[in-house]
């Protein structure tokens, strides 16, 4: 048994569907069955009941969510206690909205500044950012919100902006930006990772649903597979191309609306000088990170 099971079998105890409870962890609905059906076996009973599409907590699972809660309350106290360690010990800790942006900068940073100790993970979903910076659960968080406190820093950190993946054989492959709304009829594969800047460009990947032409994968493995065909479209992003290898695809800019947003840097005027080196490199790097050398809001 792991305390991610708990975690995410305390998750959909909490949520009204199976997918509900996906979303929020940001993993696909087969994974998150398949935590489930291994908890549920390895404790030998059967947690939940189905009612109309909801699942409900039986007996047993209300007895197991109380131990669950149990645990994973004694691991968060731990984990502040090494937390308020590692702030005494000049470790740095960022939180972050979403993964892309965490999997894109930390190894960065890491390799700029290789003396800085860094941890990072995921905000909770539904995290109140602001009082994170301000219980010092962390040094600095990044999300799509700008932080308005009095003690609260925040600066530009990256730009995100949706782009075509397309073979470089594709004749849009030569293109300098395409507007999707006009290729329509291409077929696509899209995956779709839930999180803060899936529901920031929401509406253009509503829109994106509603296409024939379009199959959207939660499974990354399966999508990665969709990749080899050269005639289907797909999507990477300013970041994620940073980071992720697409194999011989080439990211073409699009010029549909709402694809774009800004991810903010949030910190406690306290802690300006011990983040220097991030607020250094966020300079350094604006044209990469912004597409403009001037980082001022």
């Amino acid at each position: 048994m792991e305390l991610t099971q708990l975690l995410q079998f305390k998750t959909i105890a909490e949520s009204k569907t199976m997918r509900e409870a996906a979303e929020r962890l940001h993993i696909s609905q087969p994974a998150l069955s398949s935590s489930l059906k291994n908890l549920e076996t390895e404790l030998g009973v059967r947690l939940f009941e189905r009612q109309k599409n909801h699942l409900i907590l039986n007996q047993a699972g209300q007895l197991a969510l109380t131990h669950a809660c149990a645990v994973i309350g004694r691991a968060e106290e731990m984990k502040n206690a090494f937390r308020i360690y590692a702030q005494n010990n000049k470790t740095i800790s960022l939180g972050f909205c979403d993964p892309g942006p965490m999997r894109f900068s930390v190894p960065m940073l890491q390799k700029t500044y290789p003396e800085l100790e860094l941890t990072s993970e995921i905000l909770a979903d539904g995290a109140d950012a602001l009082n994170n910076l301000l219980s010092k659960k962390y040094d600095a968080v990044i999300t799509l919100k700008k932080l308005e406190h009095q003690n609260i820093v925040s600066i530009p950190f990256a730009k995100e902006e949706l782009m075509l993946s397309v073979a470089k054989d594709d004749p849009l492959a030569d293109k300098p930006a395409v507007c999707l709304h006009h290729y329509t009829e291409r077929k696509i594969a899209a995956y779709r990772i839930y999180g803060a800047y899936e529901r920031e460009i929401h509406k253009f990947l509503d829109w994106l649903e509603t296409l024939p032409s379009v199959t959207i994968y939660t499974d990354y493995f399966v999508f990665r597979q969709m990749l080899e065909h050269k005639k289907v479209l797909s999507f990477t992003t300013r970041l994620v191309q940073q980071y992720r290898n697409d194999g011989e695809r080439i990211a073409v800019p699009l010029e549909d609306e709402g694809i774009s947003a800004l991810y903010w840097f949030s910190f406690s005027q306290t802690d300006k000088k011990r983040l220097g080196g991030i607020i250094r490199w966020l300079q350094d790097n604006a044209l990469m990170l912004l597409g403009t050398d001037n980082p001022k809001a």
